[in-house]
């Protein structure tokens, strides 16, 4: 592992990141993996701290597990939480995943009146989508589904939310992904935070894709309510991901399914998930010190921008390929959607991964599918002029 600090290393230096990489576990030789969205790979030694973790676990058992696994590890990651995210350790509940994480605010928010508005957009994860949609049977709310066109521009979207906020009947809830799943757009969260507040909405923040990929700061977003996972862009392993809810905020999500092993002030009284995963808590501390280690957020926001405008440059101006993701590095992230006229998205993921051997995936935004590409702070260059060389042979096919 290269010793130097973030600020000392060029980007474009390969052989600083190859060496990086040399850490991570060898990839398949048969396929390109372009599809690092859904799980990031832990580094050896975040994968050593899990073996160790699970084995240490499996000989100590409940002792260990009723003992000192809660009250000095379970803490420990969520001081360490807290910390990151700029908010308080007992504003920090560990769940499972982000999926779980948003079921918790969605379904345990609890100051719905038949009637109310609940908002959400067509890029937000389907899950999550599907669970606002459903307080319409239990809770007796309009849903609403704000509808947004790729690509789509930052100031659009601030029109759009603020057109949908005013449009509303007794708006009183709106999910909003930090980093929309399906093209990685960046959305301007302060911005829709403002309108949100002007007009007495509770916003439940979606970031499974914005922690450890760019900076979060829930005072800075002015944020009461996100969920958040650990082994996407932390290199964390599965089964990990922790909510944050402002402690001012804490009654308007309800205790789950009456939980009575905490208090209905402690935060902890919000989730009962039974046994954790164990392996994943106590190697959680490694993946922090490895994050740190490659420079935090800031340098794999910086690295992973670079390698997404290396392809994405080559490709932009090709006659019938649609890019669907900012160019902006400010407004972009690891995660790029596109699609080539005349080629459904399924067809075009089947082209590239038995053609040319490159595994991406299809994202459904309501009206229709597209293709996502997403790097890795591993992914090489020479991935990537695959990649654009598969989509220009593709494209030419099109025409």
């Amino acid at each position: 592992m290269p010793q130097q600090l973030a600020s000392q290393y060029e980007l474009k230096d390969e052989v600083w990141w190859r060496d990086i990489a040399a850490l991570y576990p060898i990839p398949p030789a048969d396929v390109i993996n372009l599809e690092h969205g859904y799980f990031g790979a832990m580094a050896a030694p975040v994968h050593a701290a899990y073996e160790q973790g699970i084995r240490y676990a499996n000989e100590q058992l409940s002792p260990f597990l009723r003992g000192e696994f809660v009250h000095q590890h379970v803490e420990v990651l969520r001081c360490k939480l807290a910390e990151l995210i700029h908010a308080q350790p007992h504003e920090i509940l560990l769940t499972r995943s982000a999926t779980e994480s948003m079921q918790v605010l969605i379904g345990q928010y609890h100051g719905l009146q038949p009637g109310d508005t609940v908002l959400w957009s067509n890029l937000d994860y389907p899950a999550m989508r599907y669970a606002m949609h459903s307080l319409q049977q239990r809770r007796g709310v309009v849903p609403v589904e704000i509808p947004l066109t790729l690509p789509i521009s930052r100031d659009e979207l601030i029109a759009r939310y603020g057109l949908a906020m005013r449009a509303a009947v007794r708006p009183k809830l709106l999910l909003l992904s930090q980093v929309y799943p399906a093209n990685g757009q960046q959305a301007p969260v302060r911005d829709i935070m403002a309108l949100a507040r002007e007009h007495g909405i509770d916003v439940l923040l979606d970031s499974a894709h914005a922690l450890g990929q760019v900076a979060v700061d829930v005072q800075e977003l002015g944020a009461d309510f996100a969920g958040f996972n650990l082994h996407k862009w932390l290199g964390a392993p599965p089964g990990i991901g922790f909510v944050y809810i402002r402690a001012s905020q804490l009654d308007k999500i309800e205790p789950h399914f009456g939980d009575r092993d905490y208090p209905p002030d402690d935060i902890r009284c919000r989730l009962h998930a039974g046994m954790p995963a164990v392996g994943a808590i106590l190697a959680a501390p490694a993946a922090f010190d490895f994050h740190d280690r490659v420079g935090g957020t800031a340098a794999k926001t910086a690295r992973l921008a670079w390698l997404r405008n290396y392809w994405v440059s080559r490709v932009a101006h090709l006659p019938g390929l649609q890019l669907l993701s900012p160019l902006d590095a400010d407004e972009g992230t690891a995660l790029v959607a596109f699609a080539i006229d005349g080629m459904t998205a399924q067809a075009l993921q089947q082209a590239l991964l038995q053609r040319f051997g490159i595994f991406t995936v299809a994202r459904n935004i309501g009206y229709t599918d597209v293709l996502r590409a997403t790097v890795a702070t591993t992914t090489t260059t020479s991935d990537l002029d695959q990649l654009v060389a598969a989509l220009t042979v593709l494209a030419g096919e099109a025409k």
